[in-house]
């Protein structure tokens, strides 16, 4: 009895492997198959293009003068109503236009205050020379001190030109007279001129 018992689960036994063996087997081929669906799903028809060797290059401000490294003033005696006048010509040749020129500077010296101090811009003259200037407007009338101290950086310059082109130049014609004040004799003065471009 008890060996027919035995049989009888070992039977069972049998049956129940063969068929988790059979889900097995079903549960690998339909992986397979839903592997396939999937990869032949993939291999669809398609294409591609391309943009390519693109470059990139930034553009450049240049300003530049004609005073070859020489100060625009080498004054010395100066009497009232006499005043020195010289011209100095600025050339914008970037690449970025339009372009916008402002002028601004520094002085120094305890005759500054009593420098009556003219800015004009046109065309024609050059440094050394303003032989053939035509103006097309005043930029500043004042003293020396009050245009080093208001006009300091780009962001307070005087407005001088806009390039529109490149190149393009302009001449500045500075006229500077001592007043007629007992305080501005035997004193002297500094001033270094900045002429400065942004895009």
């Amino acid at each position: 009895m008890e060996q027919r018992r035995d049989s009888v689960l070992v039977s069972r036994h049998r049956t129940l492997v063969m068929s988790i063996v059979r889900l097995t087997a079903v549960a690998t081929s339909l992986l397979m198959l839903t592997v396939l669906i999937v990869t032949s799903s993939q291999a669809a028809f398609s294409d591609t293009t391309d943009n390519t060797t693109n470059t990139f290059a930034s553009g450049s401000v240049v300003l530049t003068d004609d005073d070859s490294g020489s100060a625009l003033f080498t004054a010395s005696a100066m009497t009232p109503g006499v005043p020195v006048v010289e011209c100095i010509t600025i050339t914008y040749s970037g690449s970025l236009v339009p372009a916008d020129i402002r002028t601004y500077g520094t002085s120094s010296g305890a005759l500054a205050p009593y420098l009556d101090t003219t800015i004009e811009i046109g065309t024609g003259g050059s440094y050394g020379s303003c032989a053939g200037f035509a103006p097309s407007s005043t930029i500043y009338t004042g003293t020396l001190t009050n245009f080093s101290t208001t006009h300091t950086n780009w962001a307070t310059g005087l407005a001088a030109f806009t390039a529109a082109a490149n190149p393009t130049s302009r001449t500045l014609r500075f006229t500077v007279d001592v007043q007629n004040n007992p305080a501005a004799q035997g004193q002297s003065a500094t001033a270094d001129f900045t002429f400065e471009a942004q895009d």
